[in-house]
């Protein structure tokens, strides 16, 4: 069996486009059997030719936070305020079509879910009706961060013991792709979450290879409530500036050598992060299993592969 715990599935404002049929099929060339599928990072729907990004944020002078949400309708944009519950029709729409549409990959809803606008009350109900196996938290495309999380939210994630699925990101350079975010993907480092998960006594899963932050893996081999996703191996396999492995170590020892080295096998799980599972040419990867039996034994790929996912996530 192998389990994909970390895939997305719609429209994205910056990025691509992922259906589910698509992702079925890639699920079947590949053997993967199970897979978690959550929205993308900037959530777009499209209704009578209307294309609403569910929400964007800026920023004045790195104080407050503004989020509002975009329609597009034949290219006139307007933007509207907005004050709670923005991914709330996305998460409606994405469950309704899982849950209707027939697949031969057994696909697990993760609905994302807002730290600062999300209500209470809203949360509590969505989980009461989807029963999800985790919820996501995007902070560095929602605009929030670990200090930032309703203590409410906090305590309805304990109740229902449901593990939280991080975005982590590092920014430890002066030049390169996204320096001028510099200051917000730092703000969703993985030292802040699993800060985060450990003051709250929370579970959850630190995506990414949690940037090959070295403190930050000590604690997660020592914790029974966190695990390190490894996707997408090849992209940041390529990309120095999303780790803080000083760069020429890092292309040197290679990502998955490394996370090897630094992280046990028990507390790794496999996930590609569709579509974001792409080579130099922007293609599909379709050898991240292979790469994986490579570098890991027999025993460990069965870890990796899916006994940690059906663990941690109570998949029966």
């Amino acid at each position: 069996m192998i389990i994909d715990a970390h895939s997305h599935i719609g429209v994205d404002y910056y990025f691509n486009e992922v259906s589910l049929p698509e992702y079925d099929n890639f699920c079947q060339q590949n053997n993967i059997d199970i897979g978690f599928l959550m929205p993308m990072p900037w959530p777009v729907l499209i209704d009578n030719k209307v294309k609403t990004c569910s929400l964007l944020w800026s920023h004045d002078n790195y104080r407050k936070i503004n989020y509002y949400r975009q329609k597009n309708y034949l290219g006139k944009v307007t933007i509207e305020e907005i004050s709670s519950n923005p991914y709330k029709q996305v998460n409606e729409y994405y469950y309704n079509m899982i849950s209707k549409e027939s697949t031969k990959t057994k696909i697990y809803f993760i609905p994302m879910i807002h730290g600062v606008l999300d209500e209470p009350s809203y949360v509590d109900d969505l989980i009461k009706k989807t029963k999800p196996k985790a919820v996501k938290f995007h902070g560095f495309s929602s605009g929030f961060f670990a200090e930032d999380v309703k203590p409410e939210l906090i305590e309805i994630f304990k109740y229902y013991d449901i593990p939280i699925i991080l975005h982590t990101s590092v920014y430890n350079y002066d030049d390169g792709y996204g320096f001028q975010t510099k200051y917000w993907r730092n703000k969703c480092s993985p030292s802040n979450w699993i800060r985060f998960l450990i003051d709250n006594n929370l579970k959850g899963t630190l995506n990414h290879g949690a940037c090959l932050d070295v403190d930050s893996i000590k604690l997660v081999n020592k914790s029974e409530n966190i695990m390190i996703g490894l996707g997408p191996d090849l992209d940041i396999s390529h990309d120095p500036y999303k780790v803080c492995t000083p760069k020429r170590q890092f292309l040197e020892e290679g990502y998955l050598k490394i996370i090897k080295r630094l992280v046990l096998a028990d507390k790794l799980l496999f996930d590609l992060d569709y579509c974001w599972n792409i080579d130099c040419d922007s293609k599909i990867d379709y050898n991240s299993q292979n790469r994986i039996q490579d570098t890991w034994v027999y025993a460990d790929c069965e870890k990796i592969l899916s006994e940690n996912a059906k663990r941690f996530y109570k998949l029966i």
